[in-house]
This record gives structure tokens, C-alpha cells and sequence, in this order.
């Protein structure tokens, strides 16, 4: 493999068509700030890339081997040729993480002064699916040029990329101003599956962590197997029609004729159809298998709708079954999971199962779902990742694309960072900015008015830690859902403008609270803080804080984030990895799994 020009012995052959052939007056000895006789070519796509090669890659994160403070290896990737990743030192590296498995056809390199001094870059490339085994991809020299530099190269599947330096022709310094990675368009429809949450090698990789014995993921099996959504004659109990009253309207909506029907059915049984996938895989045991299609089954056969915006009371025209947006949403994203792993792992799902469930999910849910909630905050994100698990199960690009960028607005407008300006961004609903009165602190309300805004400060962070961490846990569960996907448009991706992730700020400050919590109740959950009106001493933004800093939830959801930040990339994340720990020395399911959250630690504990 090589370049289809090779680099020339004598620069003035190549002047007609080079720019930059001139020596400078740079001793290499440092590789310090630009200056003004600095040459910057022209950024062009590879003219070398295969037909079809026309997708650009975003890397979700950037690791170098060796950086100045002044040139860090996120430079290298920023879209502009002005700025560099140098680092000093023949074998320096800098390792592109692409999120998922791509199908690299086509690499572009921008050199720091190439040819301006005369200086040639001696270089490898290198491709790797799991971050720790590289296969050599490309080795060679730049041209003397400071344009963009396409390699030909052979189309590779890999997730990293690695670029190796090993020095210039004036210094031992790698300096490069754009690492540019290419793949080949995706056939419409081209979903992976399984893919909504867990993929195949996910859970084979905790199949065999359970088969050997390792911790944690036999004790977290052994909590599954013992949970009540694992009874070996679960039976489901679906309604016609789900009618869920929030806890604040219960009584009134009862007292005026309306019943409640089927609230915490389809909660349960939707995770006891996705605890029973999960086993079936695990365990290869197929009763786990029948019991989720089971359940699947007669939810599919009996429900026709969840009751959401009618009828309304009277009185004051609210929705008597407004709680109907958190049963579409947490049922909904459990049953996905469940059906995506039957489908593609268990020979006795059928085409009939298949139709079954797609009619199912797009007549009952995706209408209700779609466009998220009015209100936001974690209805809002749990109904995006219901959405996006429809689009995904019934392999509808249209929808993907549709939920896709519900999503990227919604984790936006859930994490507040200070790029944001004075205030978080203004959530969405079907396209159009919500909560605009800022005379009236419509904004500010719906965050539950903090003192301040932080960074990484979510959206119910003040309202309590519970209902905070089931909207961080529904962001990172899409994260990982669409890293699956080979999809960068997600919460996992740094912001390559202001070099901030904000799921990863959010977990990182929302952590440390829940544990101040902890450490006030001896490490339990659900239980009032004491003494009276004891708040966070650390960094605490709000004006009050929950008794019960919102039950359970806000030990749940912690596990998916910390793995793509701490372990895949190798961010340290001290205070998540705390709380983890805690949660793990919890011996009771009810720690691990509730609503759409659940069994994190035995699926995305060190998953690859």
C-alpha cells in the first residue's frame, strides 16, 4: 500500500504544483505557537477515497500519547487547518475513537509546515475494533505539502484509528493539523441488530464473564435470576387501554368517574420481558425466551392505546391521564429491548412475532412518543429513546432520522454548560422553542428555579436527584443506542467547538450529590436525609433539596455513561466511579432495576 505519488527527492520538481517549497528559518528545536509565515493549504475531501466514500466522520473522543498544552490532539479534528496536535517525541500517536465500528474507505492528513522548511513526515497508520489490538494499516512519508493529503488505502472496518509519528526531516516532532476519516455511505435501512441498548458482542461478553465466574457480572446475574421480573411462570396482565393518572390527580380523576387501568402492569411487565431476554441469552435457557415472547405477545394482542391529552378535567382543562407520556415511555423501551434480542437471538421468534410487534409499536406508541413531552426534562428524553428503539426495531430510516434530532435538541437542552450563555437553551416541541418568557422565568421553572446554573447542571437536578438521574439515564442509554448504530449524533461526543461533553459534566456533578446524600443516610435509598433541611455542602446550586432526594432512581443509571467515558476512553470520572461502587455493594434488585432503567452493571459493566 502506498501513495499514488511518491515524495520526491528534489522539492523544485514539484513547485508547479506544490505550494510552500522554501527552507525556514526554524531550528527544530521546539514546535511552539503559529505564526504569521505559517503556511495553510486548502482542505480538500481525498481525491483517492473509494466511490461512495462520502461520509465524514465525527471521532467521539481524541487520546494522544504525548501533547502540548497549547496543540492537544482534539486539534486534529477541529475542521480547521490553522491549528495542530504536536507532540515531541519519534513514536508520539494520537488515537481517533470513531464510537462504533465503521467502514473506513478513505483517510486525508494535514501536516504542520510540510515542504515549508522542507520538512517530510515519516508516518503509520493503524486500525483497531477494540481499542486494544492495532493491525498496520499505512506506512510512509508526506509529500512536502501543507494541503490536505489523502491516503489510498484498502476499506477496513475498525473503530479506532491510529496515527503513529516517527518524526520529521527537521525534528522529532509530530505536528499535524487534520486527521480526516472517511467511510462509505450506509445503505438506507442498514440498522445493527441486535442494536437497541445492548449489541451481540455486548452480550456475549457478559456471557462469558458469568460462564467464568468474574465479578460483577455473576453476582448481578444471580440478582436477575432471583428478581420477581424473573419468575419462571411469569404471567403478563395487559389492558385494552392504559389509563394513568399522575400521583397529584389520582384521587381527583377517581372521584370524577375515571378509572386507572393498567399504570404499573405495563411497567412490570415490560421489564420482566426484558429481564427474561436478558436471562434467555445468558443462561441459554429457552423458558426465559417463552416467557418474554410470552409477554410480548399479549401486550401486542390486547393493548390499542395509552390515553395521554384526552379526555381533560373541566375545570382547569388538564389532562386526566397525563401520566400516560411515562407509561408509553418506560413500558415502551423495555419491550423494544426485549423484542430486538428475541428477534435476533432466538430461533423460535417467527416472522409472525416480528409483524406482530412492529404493527404494535408503530400503531400504540409512535404517535404518543415521537415528538417527546411539553414538559421536558426526563419525559421528555424517555420518550425520545422509546422513539428511537421504533425506528430502529422496524428498520425505518425516515423515523430514525425524525428521533435522531429530537434527540441531539433534548440532551442539549437537559445539561446546561456555560457555552450555553446565561441561561440553558430552550427545550423543543415539534420544532418550535418552549418556555420563551424569561419575564416570567418560564425557563428558569421548569428548572425548578437553581440560584445558578453549572456546568453539567441538569434540568431536575433542583426538582430531586431521582427524577434528575432517569433523564441522564434515558441520554446515555440513546448515547449508547446510536454508538451501537455507528451514529456520532449523540450525547457521547464531545462538543469539537468548546471541548465539553456535558453528559459527562452532568454525571460527574450529579454524582457527587447523590452521594452526599448517602453519606448522610448510611448508604441507603429512599430514606429522609437528616437533619432538617440538610442540603449538599459541596457545589450545590439549588434553593432547596428532596427529603428522599427522590427514591430509588437516584442510585440506578449510572453504569452506561461511566463505561464509555471511564473505561472505553479512559476519562477519569472519580466521582460516578464511587457511586458505582456503592450501588454495586447494594444487594437488592430493587437497586438495579426500575421504569426504563435496569440490570446496567450486568450489561455494560466493562462491555466492549
Amino acid at each position: 500500500m502506498s501513495l499514488r505519488t511518491t515524495v520526491p527527492t528534489l522539492c523544485v520538481a514539484l513547485t508547479a504544483v506544490l505550494a510552500g517549497c522554501v527552507v525556514g528559518a526554524d531550528t527544530g528545536a521546539d514546535e511552539g505557537a503559529a505564526t504569521d509565515s505559517d503556511h495553510v493549504g486548502d482542505q480538500r475531501q481525498s481525491s483517492l477515497a473509494a466511490p461512495g466514500c462520502t461520509v465524514r466522520l465525527t471521532p467521539t473522543s481524541l487520546v494522544a500519547s504525548v501533547a502540548q498544552a497549547e496543540n492537544p490532539a482534539a486539534n486534529v479534528a477541529d475542521g480547521s487547518p490553522a491549528t495542530r496536535w504536536s507532540g515531541r517525541g519519534k513514536g508520539a500517536y494520537v488515537t481517533a475513537d470513531l464510537g462504533a465500528t465503521q467502514r473506513i474507505c478513505g483517510i486525508s492528513l494535514g501536516w504542520y509546515n510540510g515542504g515549508v522548511d522542507g520538512r517530510i513526515y515519516d508516518y503509520a497508520l493503524s486500525t483497531s475494533t477494540d481499542g486494544r489490538e492495532f493491525s498496520p494499516l499505512f506506512a510512509g512519508k508526506s509529500l512536502p505539502s501543507t494541503s490536505l493529503q489523502p491516503v489510498e488505502l484498502q476499506a477496513v472496518d475498525a473503530r479506532y484509528v491510529r496515527l503513529t509519528v516517527n518524526g520529521n526531516t527537521v525534528n522529532d516532532y509530530a505536528s499535524v493539523t487534520e486527521l480526516q476519516i472517511s467511510a462509505s455511505a450506509a445503505p438506507a435501512g442498514a440498522f445493527v441488530h441486535p442494536g437497541i441498548l445492548v449489541s451481540k458482542e455486548q452480550l456475549d461478553f457478559v456471557k462469558a464473564k458469568i460462564g467464568s465466574g468474574q465479578q460483577p457480572w455473576s453476582k448481578e446475574y444471580q440478582l436477575a435470576r432471583g428478581s420477581r421480573h424473573a419468575k419462571r411462570n411469569y404471567v403478563a396482565s395487559p389492558v385494552p387501554v392504559v389509563k394513568c393518572s399522575t400521583p397529584g390527580s389520582k384521587q381527583k380523576a377517581l372521584d370524577l368517574g375515571y378509572e386507572q387501568a393498567g399504570c404499573s402492569e405495563i411497567v412490570n411487565d415490560a421489564n420482566a420481558a426484558y429481564t427474561q431476554a436478558l436471562l434467555w441469552h445468558y443462561s441459554g435457557d429457552a423458558q426465559y425466551a417463552e416467557n418474554a415472547r410470552r409477554i410480548l405477545d399479549a401486550w401486542a394482542r390486547t393493548l390499542t392505546a395509552v390515553l395521554f391529552d384526552q379526555p381533560r378535567f373541566s375545570d382547569n382543562n388538564g389532562q386526566v391521564y397525563a401520566n400516560g407520556h411515562f407509561a408509553a415511555g418506560w413500558a415502551g423501551t423495555n419491550f423494544l429491548r426485549a423484542a430486538e434480542i428475541l428477534r435476533y437471538t432466538y430461533s423460535g421468534w417467527t416472522a409472525e412475532d416480528t409483524a406482530l410487534q412492529e404493527n404494535h409499536f408503530k400503531t400504540v406508541y409512535w404517535g404518543l412518543v415521537k415528538d417527546g413531552w411539553t414538559g421536558a426534562g426526563n419525559r421528555t428524553s424517555v420518550m425520545n429513546e422509546t422513539a428511537l428503539g421504533i425506528a430502529i426495531f422496524t428498520n425505518d430510516r425516515e423515523k430514525y432520522e425524525y428521533a435522531v434530532s429530537q434527540v441531539e435538541h433534548s440532551t442539549k437542552a437537559m445539561i446546561y454548560m456555560p457555552s450555553d450563555g446565561r441561561q440553558p437553551l430552550y427545550p423543543i416541541y415539534q420544532g418550535q422553542p418552549r418556555y420563551t418568557n424569561d419575564a416570567k422565568g418560564q425557563l428558569a421553572g421548569i428548572w425548578t428555579n437553581p440560584t445558578r446554573y453549572i456546568a453539567g447542571l441538569e434540568q431536575e437536578t433542583c426538582r430531586d436527584l431521582g427524577h434528575m438521574q432517569m433523564g441522564i439515564s434515558s441520554l446515555a442509554n440513546m448515547a449508547e443506542t446510536l454508538r451501537i448504530q455507528g451514529d456520532a449524533r449523540s450525547a457521547y461526543s464531545d462538543d469539537p467547538v468548546h471541548h465539553e461533553n456535558r453528559l459527562r459534566e452532568a454525571l460527574e456533578l450529579n454524582a457527587d450529590y447523590v452521594l452526599q446524600y448517602l453519606d448522610n443516610t448510611g448508604n441507603r435509598v429512599g430514606v429522609e436525609v437528616t437533619p432538617t433541611g440538610w442540603m449538599p455542602a459541596r457545589n450545590w446550586p439549588c434553593s432547596s433539596f428532596a427529603k428522599t432526594a427522590g427514591g430509588g432512581s437516584a442510585v440506578m443509571g449510572w453504569e452506561i455513561g461511566y463505561n464509555e467515558f471511564r473505561n472505553r476512553r479512559g476519562i477519569s470520572m472519580p466521582k460516578t466511579q464511587e457511586l458505582i461502587t456503592r450501588a454495586r455493594a447494594m444487594s437488592s434488585a430493587s437497586t438495579r432495576v426500575g421504569n426504563h432503567i435496569g440490570w446496567e452493571a450486568l450489561t455494560h459493566a466493562g462491555a466492549p
